[in-house]
C-alpha cells in the first residue's frame, strides 16, 4: 500500500507548476437516468449520459495565470490541461517521493473564483474549474 504525500505531490497547469497551492478536489459527474418498465416500479437499468469532471484548486494568495484567464474576453478564452503528479511519503511500501500514479485533466475550463482572508491568516484563492475529461496512468 501507499500512501500519498500531498508535500512532495506535483501539480502543473500546462507545465508550469502551480505555486502556493494548498489543495485540489475534483468529482467526476455523470448524467444517469433510471429506467422502469411500464405497470411496475422496480428499475430496469440504468441510461448514461454525458460525463465531465468538476474541481477546485486552493491556492494561498492567488496564481496569476488563472486570474488572467478570468478576465479575458470570451473569444480569448483557451482551455487548458492540469496534471497531478501523486507521489509517496515515507510511510507504506514505495520509497518517500516516489510517482504513484498521474492525473491528467483535459480540456480545462475555469468556472469562478472565490477569495477569502480572515484577521489570523493569509489570502486563499479557490479556482473553480470544469474538464472534459480525467485520465489516469
Amino acid at each position: 500500500m501507499s500512501v500519498i504525500s500531498a508535500n512532495v505531490s506535483d501539480i502543473k497547469c500546462d507545465g508550469e507548476t502551480i505555486s502556493g497551492l494548498q489543495s485540489i478536489e475534483f468529482r467526476i459527474m455523470r448524467n444517469r437516468q433510471n429506467i422502469h418498465r411500464i405497470g411496475s416500479d422496480e428499475r430496469l437499468g440504468v441510461d448514461y449520459g454525458p460525463m465531465y469532471v468538476v474541481g477546485s484548486l486552493r491556492v494561498r494568495s492567488t496564481y496569476p495565470k488563472f486570474d488572467t484567464i478570468l478576465i479575458k474576453g470570451q473569444a480569448e478564452v483557451t482551455p487548458f490541461q492540469l496534471v497531478v503528479d501523486l507521489k509517496t511519503s515515507a510511510l507504506g511500501t514505495k520509497a518517500w517521493g516516489q510517482a504513484v500514479k498521474t492525473l491528467t485533466f483535459d480540456e480545462c475550463y475555469l468556472e469562478d473564483k472565490t477569495f477569502t482572508m480572515d484577521a489570523n491568516g493569509i489570502g486563499i484563492s479557490v479556482y473553480t474549474f470544469t474538464s472534459t475529461r480525467i485520465r489516469e496512468q
